[in-house]
């Protein structure tokens, strides 16, 4: 007697693909396994994740079942998902994301929005006290930058700078790096978001203030520095200890350097009324907060939480 036609696909459905990946992902300890295996194989199919899921049932076949195993293989190992797709977005951006600057991360992000606000409400306070009237920004109104300029120190990606000027928050900007790699990253997203007329990113050679220029005064500096300890570097997980820069995580001994090389001489190159944000570490917000106390005279330093509650940045109001 002859057998009965076999009706299932002669390869593995894309929902049983990503059940499979999932379980693999979930077994090597990746945080929101689910999540990473939908985008892993919709990058490997070059599908949206709409239509993933709309045609879940889709067969497999040979080619894009190596994609995935291939993909699978690199975030397995350790890769960030991120340099597997090849970009990272950052709040209104699609940033290249590769091994040359650090991941942004959501932290980040929250730091320009703390920037907006300031900006935002220092520019109505000041509309204010010169006409007595507040203008209403009307829906579609182009926005008019708030600040003239900004400095972001240790822009890797050159996410903070581009996003700030890209967002109609400041003018121009400027970012500064020692890592000719992340400079070389950043003038790619700068192309890449149309900002090479108001962005600008210079090496640091040497100090950090002398790469800036004497007497240069900005309305904001920012900075996202290095600020993990020389010795916990380590016991990073994988993905951050064997794919990331380490100039952008070391810190020094304390993971405090930088901040301290900042703190030296931000205030002297600051306008007046102008401010200075850092992002820290979570533990790191008092040791900070004394260091730029002590290296300027200020008009108020304070400390704010992060969206989990932490004590994550830093602002000192000239």
């Amino acid at each position: 007697m002859s057998r009965p036609p076999d009706s299932r696909p002669p390869f593995p459905s894309r929902r049983e693909v990503l059940d499979g990946l999932s379980t693999e992902l979930d077994a090597a300890g990746i945080e929101s396994s689910r999540a990473e295996a939908e985008r892993l194989l919709s990058l490997a199919l070059g599908l949206s994740r709409t239509e993933l899921l709309l045609h879940a049932d889709t067969a497999l076949g040979p080619e894009a079942a190596r994609r995935v195993a291939q993909a699978a293989r690199r975030r397995i190992s350790g890769v960030p998902l991120q340099h597997i797709e090849g970009t990272v977005s950052f709040r209104d951006l699609v940033l290249v994301s590769d091994g040359r600057a650090l991941i942004p991360r959501p932290e980040t992000e929250q730091l320009v929005s703390l920037v907006a606000e300031w900006a935002r409400t220092r520019a109505r306070a000041r509309e204010s006290a010169s006409t007595g009237i507040v203008r209403v920004r009307r829906p579609g109104d182009a926005p008019t930058p708030e600040l003239e300029s900004a400095l972001d120190i240790g822009t890797g990606s050159g996410a903070i700078a581009l996003s700030l000027v890209h967002e109609g928050i400041a003018r121009e900007a400027v970012g500064v790096d020692v890592s000719p790699d992340a400079l070389s990253q950043a003038d790619d997203n700068r192309r890449r978001a149309g900002l090479e007329n108001s962005v600008s990113f210079r090496a640091v050679a040497g100090s950090l203030w002398d790469s800036v220029g004497p007497g240069v005064r900005f309305d904001v500096i920012v900075s996202n520095p290095p600020y993990v300890g020389t010795s916990e570097i380590s016991g990073l997980p994988v993905d951050v200890r064997d794919h990331e820069p380490h100039d952008a995580l070391d810190g020094g001994a304390d993971g405090l350097d930088v901040v301290r090389e900042i703190a030296s001489r931000a205030r002297h190159h600051l306008r007046e009324g102008g401010a200075l944000f850092l992002e820290i570490g979570a533990e790191q917000s008092q040791a900070a907060r004394n260091i730029i106390e002590r290296a300027g005279s200020w008009t108020s330093v304070e400390i704010a939480s992060d969206l989990t509650g932490l004590d994550r940045f830093v602002i000192a109001i000239a």
